[in-house]
């Protein structure tokens, strides 16, 4: 309980430091106020992550100086971390979110309100992995977002925009319904991600049409 706890604290403190917008110092606001006292700890056995290859890989490449601590603590809490492998459960199921994203992710929820360490009704908090070369398709939900990047070479694109690079300790936001892709290149990509609320509605695809080249 204890490593995944101050896991979650050094993902507070990172956003205390570096919270640079009022939807960021909202989702910092929300955290801060959660408990995470034992009496809200769900008691889940860690497991093997699937994709512990990727992961190792990249936590070794991390290593930017305002990182290194949520590093330290992810290394700390591995053996205790749940690990969970989207299988088309965020979409609906007729969608077609493609078999690189299948069978190329994983998450663990640090907190959330079923499988959160941590319980809370409705925020969840957690780490999510894309293996390398994965183009994860263009989304959007009702649910605001956050990401904290931690790993470089991953590419993203925003509605319209063209494909961006974002730096390793990057903070995202997308607001509700947001158009957002992902494209992952050699290295894994691994992030710290939260949904503070409208946390169980679906992932609705946005078909572009580059989606045959990438």
């Amino acid at each position: 309980m204890h490593e995944i706890k101050n896991l979650i604290l050094e993902i507070i403190n990172f956003l205390d430091v570096y919270k640079s917008n009022k939807n960021q110092i909202e989702i910092f606001n929300e955290l801060k106020t959660l408990s995470l006292e034992e009496n809200q700890f769900q008691n889940f056995k860690g497991n093997n992550p699937p994709k512990e290859q990727s992961l190792h890989k990249a936590l070794e490449i991390i290593v930017q100086e305002p990182l290194k601590n949520l590093k330290e603590k992810i290394h700390l809490a591995l053996e205790q971390l749940k690990w969970n492998v989207d299988n088309g459960s965020f979409y609906n199921k007729n969608s077609d979110v493609g078999n690189d994203y299948l069978n190329g992710n994983m998450n663990t929820e640090l907190i959330g309100p079923r499988f959160g360490h941590f319980k809370s009704e409705e925020l969840r908090l957690g780490l999510f992995l894309l293996e390398p070369n994965i183009f994860y398709k263009d989304h959007k939900h009702e649910a605001p977002e956050l990401y904290i990047n931690l790993t470089n070479g991953t590419e993203w694109r925003f509605g319209n925009s063209g494909w961006q690079f974002q730096e390793p300790g990057s903070i995202i936001y997308n607001e509700p319904f947001r158009e957002h892709a992902m494209r992952v290149n050699e290295n894994p990509f691994l992030s710290i991600w939260c949904w503070p609320k409208n946390s169980s509605s679906e992932c609705i695809l946005v078909p572009r049409s580059d989606w045959s080249n990438l």
